[in-house]
């Protein structure tokens, strides 16, 4: 026992050393734990939208583009298999000619041969004009989708201070957005007064964004923020640079807009751009055909926008 007390000793030490380091190494690691947390996420990430990230900025709208059009994938590998199939029939027949035409033994006629030339290269004609016409229908609706995705990523303000994106409002309200001067934009609110009832019954919720107000000549008094009543009503525009950008991208996309008259742009429930013009909303038009939020249809009208 004598013997085997110093290195008890020496054990004891150790786990006292350990257990003192313990005690003090808890409380960093508590303290970075506890601090964590405490970064603020992003408001993309709490309004339950992730808008496209870098690495993959057409992730979104591809999975879009493929809801939309399920059987384009289907299509493009029917017409490029049957070019292919018609492709190599083709290089099959040109020896098969020339064979024909040097008088070689036991060839084909020359008159069988050119109906086969002239049906895989009919074959591969047309299915080269309807894979390029896929294509370029493709690339069409991927632009469109992507125009739709930055605009749901545009952050508004309700009128109980709560701030989301567009991308969050998909399923609750149908945005219509009043884009130009101040003066414009007041001039698009005081015409949709008459039918403002009738519009928040039929969940549309307005932004007037006054993107195109120029800060050296104010055209008018900025609309007041939106009070309690305008809860389901009118919702404020945040990062008007964001805004700004993305009607100026369209401007640059479309020969005919201008934005002298001012703009504005329809929504459905899902984000999809139901119609855009000059000018201000046609709000007796949206008065009328938008199926309102409550009632026996409610729901089931939801995609039944019609087309203003």
């Amino acid at each position: 026992l004598g013997a085997q007390m110093p290195k008890m000793d020496a054990a004891v030490g150790v786990v006292s050393k350990t257990s003192s380091y313990r005690s003090v190494f808890p409380r960093q690691t508590q303290h970075l734990r506890t601090t964590s947390p405490c970064r603020a996420e992003p408001q993309e990430k709490r309004d339950g939208y992730k808008p496209p990230s870098i690495s993959d900025p057409n992730g979104q709208v591809r999975l879009r583009s493929e809801v939309e059009a399920p059987w384009r994938a289907v299509r493009f590998t029917i017409f490029g298999f049957s070019a292919v199939s018609a492709g190599i029939g083709l290089l099959v027949n040109l020896p098969q000619l020339i064979g024909a035409l040097g008088g070689a033994k036991n060839a084909f006629g020359v008159e069988e041969i050119g109906t086969n030339i002239g049906i895989n290269a009919a074959v591969v004609a047309v299915c080269v004009f309807l894979l390029s016409r896929d294509l370029k229908a493709r690339d069409k609706q991927m632009a469109r989708l992507g125009r739709e995705e930055a605009l749901a990523a545009c952050q508004v303000q309700l009128a109980n201070g709560k701030r989301k994106s567009l991308a969050a409002l998909r399923g609750f309200a149908r945005i219509v957005v009043c884009a130009g001067t101040n003066a414009q934009v007041a001039a698009a609110m005081e015409a949709a007064a008459p039918y403002k009832d009738e519009l928040i019954r039929r969940g549309v919720l307005v932004v007037p964004a006054p993107v195109f107000e120029p800060p050296s000549s104010p055209t008018g008094e900025p609309l007041p923020p939106p009070g309690p009543e305008d809860l389901r009503w009118r919702a404020m525009p945040l990062q008007m640079d964001r805004w700004k950008e993305w009607f100026e991208k369209q401007l640059s996309v479309s020969d005919k807009a201008v934005p002298d008259k001012g703009l504005y742009l329809s929504l459905r429930k899902d984000g999809r751009v139901r119609s855009s013009g000059m000018g201000g909303p046609p709000w007796a038009l949206l008065a009328a055909q938008l199926p309102p939020e409550e009632g026996v249809f409610k729901g089931f009208l939801d995609g039944m926008d019609g087309r203003v």
